[in-house]
């Protein structure tokens, strides 16, 4: 494994595929938290005055070991094999309306990293064409504040449908605005038991939570094994109003009651548990003969 290359906006000159990665991730400071989300408190980061080695070695634990990743997380996108260190994107000044990313393709790689940075200053942006699209055929792409991380641990499913003469090879897709995760496939299986974490960023406005289920085909395409929609608006208004909390103990924050005008098999509960605000949710699958999901979703906002 090679060691990842540090990239400064001033002084190095990066690709296309760089530039549009950090784009699709939505900011230096959203890389940041999904890289750094697990540092120890024993553990120091580099400062201003700390040696070349220190710095070498923390490079390599946070890009190259992924030492401070949740080692179960999938991150929504990957930058290319060119990582980027925390201070890349800081912004030393600040004027004029940021770009949008089809005008940083038509400026000198240069520029569009000098536009980047003013986009990046006080949020976390990138391409809305798929909600621009329905309000408006033609309309310019529009940039999409993130404000929160959600984490989706893709538990297990039961009762799944046949799609193989006498089994399936399932796995899921998640979809939160325009971005989307998929699951390992599951070969053989009925009851697959996932136990898979991804990691979404939240864009605002917040749309729905969606996940398709698949059964996963060689020569052909890939046959639909139903769907569910998940209103995280509540999850994310409970993390936002606790995420200065200094409560310790565990709390139900809320419920959303399961009936037969929704798909829920069960109540779903929010629970604040050692001070993260989590909703666990078993769904009855649409659009299908048969099949439940169980996924288990962490929020955390993204402070202003």
């Amino acid at each position: 494994m090679c060691m990842p290359q540090v990239l400064s906006v001033k002084l190095d000159e990066w690709t296309d595929e760089q530039v549009d990665s950090l784009v699709d991730m939505g900011g230096n400071t959203v890389v940041n938290m999904k890289y750094e989300a697990f540092i120890p408190d024993t553990f120091r980061k580099p400062r201003p005055d700390s040696s070349i080695e220190e710095r070498s070695d923390f490079i390599r634990r946070k890009y190259e070991l992924h030492q401070f990743l949740n080692s179960n997380v999938q991150i929504a996108s990957s930058l290319p094999s060119t990582s980027l260190c925390s201070s890349s994107l800081q912004s030393n000044s600040s004027s004029g309306p940021p770009q949008d990313k089809k005008q940083y393709e038509r400026q000198p790689t240069s520029h569009r990293i000098h536009g980047l940075r003013h986009a990046f200053r006080n949020s976390w942006r990138r391409k809305d064409s798929e909600q621009k699209a329905t309000k408006k055929s033609n309309s310019a792409l529009g940039m999409v504040e993130f404000v929160g991380l959600i984490k989706v641990n893709v538990v297990r499913g039961t009762n799944r449908a046949v799609r193989d003469v006498m089994t399936s090879d399932p796995y899921v897709i998640l979809s939160l605005g325009h971005q989307s995760m998929k699951t390992s496939v599951i070969k053989n299986n009925l009851n697959p038991v996932w136990n898979e974490s991804l990691m979404l960023s939240i864009p605002e406005p917040i749309p729905p939570l969606k996940l398709h289920v698949y059964d996963k085909d060689t020569f052909t395409t890939d046959d639909r094994m139903g769907e569910a929609e998940i209103d995280i608006q509540p999850l994310y208004s409970a993390a936002k109003a606790y995420e200065n909390s200094t409560i310790t103990e565990s709390m139900q924050l809320g419920r959303w009651v399961a009936t037969k005008d929704n798909t829920l098999v069960k109540d779903s509960v929010i629970n604040l548990v050692d001070g993260k605000v989590k909703q666990e949710i078993t769904l009855r699958l649409q659009n299908v003969e048969c099949g439940v999901l169980e996924i288990e979703l962490e929020c955390v906002p993204l402070s202003q």
